[in-house]
């Protein structure tokens, strides 16, 4: 063989080297590609997130849950919805989306929720199913029981005052026989009655040296010096000690007050005498300190009474503050039945509107229809 052949043919060797080295090169690659395209499309981890911010479900309603894949390109195809409830189902989302789960919820109780696929399993979430049409009644119910009670306690504090303040009526006795119940406060005008010895009346104020009363819904006056003051108890209980009081212009025989009606001169002069004016202003004015202090404590009392009747009024407000909330929150509407009020579901209400929204009156058309009925076309089209 010539050089010249030699050389050719170590040529082509060569050159069959560099194309299976090529291949082999392009073989690698295309293996890598393959490796790390099926890398970013292999699941590894699975999460379930609530798109609501209820912490408590309804019975009977549907909530939307988000599932998401690590990584993100990863096939969510065939995935496994587990619900712990054999009264509720959890399911993939409607339509082509994968990305969604929606778990309609069946009675009272807890919901343990999760999607897997293979050996890789979500995080698993927990929720507290009440129903919440009946649980806003008894809010609503409470709420008004409180405000009953609270408008009892507000009646008996009320009542509680008032006898308070009847108990701190201040009463005045009569001291002698035959002492003039006046219609002013002077010895000139008309004579209403002749009080005898221990009879007890309503002291109204004092004015100078006569004392205001209450005669049988009429404002009449007595000598202050002829009364004292008393309690019911002691009322009909006449002092002994009293029973030799002094005579004046007011307490009287017959005799003497015909005596007395002869010498107005000496009758002015005995209701003068200084140590009975002294007598008189001191006990005016332990009379108008002892009114006081009770007329302080009367309005004390009353308005302790407003107080708690504000405060019934208060609750009473609160109460149906909480029970329009509790309905809100509830998420129910109250339609005016054939039958009377009835709660419905957001979800029955619309679906009555649309139902008869075409009439311009769908809300008149729910009124002609017993809750029953209601009830029945809703669940027989769901």
């Amino acid at each position: 063989m010539s050089r010249k052949k030699r050389r050719l043919k170590k040529k082509r060797v060569s050159q069959v080297l560099v194309i299976v080295a090529a291949a082999l090169v392009l073989v690698i690659i295309v293996a890598a590609v393959i490796l790390l395209l099926k890398s970013i499309k292999t699941l590894k981890s699975i999460t379930l997130t609530p798109n609501f911010a209820e912490t408590e479900l309804d019975v009977n309603q549907d909530y939307v849950f988000s599932v998401k894949g690590n990584p993100s390109k990863a096939s969510l195809k065939s995935l496994k919805y587990s619900v712990d409830d054999s009264t509720a189902t959890f399911e993939k989302g409607s339509g082509a989306d994968t990305g969604t789960a929606v778990l309609h919820t069946g009675a009272e109780g807890t919901v343990t929720l999760y999607v897997s696929k293979d050996k890789i399993k979500s995080n698993t979430l927990t929720f507290q199913v009440v129903d919440q049409a009946r649980k806003a009644e008894e809010e609503a119910m409470a709420a008004e029981k409180a405000a009953q009670e609270a408008q009892l306690a507000a009646e008996a504090a009320a009542a509680e005052a008032e006898q308070e303040a009847v108990a701190m009526t201040t009463l005045v006795q009569v001291t002698g026989d035959n002492v003039r119940m006046r219609a002013e406060p002077n010895t000139d005008c008309e004579v209403v009655k002749t009080c005898k010895k221990g009879e007890t009346y309503t002291k109204i104020e004092n004015v100078e040296d006569w004392t205001k009363v209450d005669f049988e819904g009429r404002e009449c006056y007595i000598k202050s010096e002829f009364l004292t003051e008393t309690t019911s108890e002691e009322a009909g209980q006449p002092d002994e000690a009293t029973e030799g009081a002094a005579e004046g212009n007011d307490t009287a025989s017959a005799t003497d007050t015909k005596k007395e009606e002869q010498k107005p001169e000496e009758k002015k002069n005995e209701e003068q005498k200084p140590a009975e004016q002294n007598n008189n202003q001191q006990a005016q004015a332990n009379t108008q300190d002892n009114a006081q202090a009770q007329a302080d404590a009367l309005a004390k009392a009353q308005a302790d009474a407003a107080a708690a009747v504000a405060a019934a009024a208060d609750v009473q407000k609160q109460a149906e503050e909480a029970a329009k909330a509790a309905a809100a929150s509830a998420g129910t509407v109250t339609i005016n039945c054939a039958d009377g009020p009835a709660q419905f579901s957001k979800a029955e209400y619309d679906y009555f509107v649309a139902t008869w929204n075409y009439t311009g009156m769908p809300e008149e058309m729910m009124t002609h229809h017993s809750a029953g009925e209601l009830h029945a076309l809703y669940n027989n089209t769901h």
